[in-house]
């Protein structure tokens, strides 16, 4: 059961970032219904099995997909 529930997050949360609408990391683990730091760990997941690079965008307030290392990993 708690497999299911992370892939659900985890599948959200890959829309909300192809959408460009994660807001902030406090705002994105309310959305989701999990910590920051469970936001951060997700996000690092990703990262390996997608071997993409995801940022978070200031102007976008949103993380995002890249092709090209960030600068910044917030």
């Amino acid at each position: 059961m708690a497999g299911l529930k992370y892939y659900e997050r985890t599948k959200l949360l890959i829309e909300l970032i192809e959408k460009k609408k994660t807001g902030s990391p406090g705002e994105l683990s309310k959305k989701i219904g999990v910590s920051k730091r469970m936001i951060f760990l997700i996000l690092d997941d990703l990262r390996l099995a997608l071997e993409r690079d995801i940022c978070y965008c200031k102007s976008s307030k949103s993380y995002i997909f890249t092709e090209l290392e960030c600068k910044s990993r917030d």
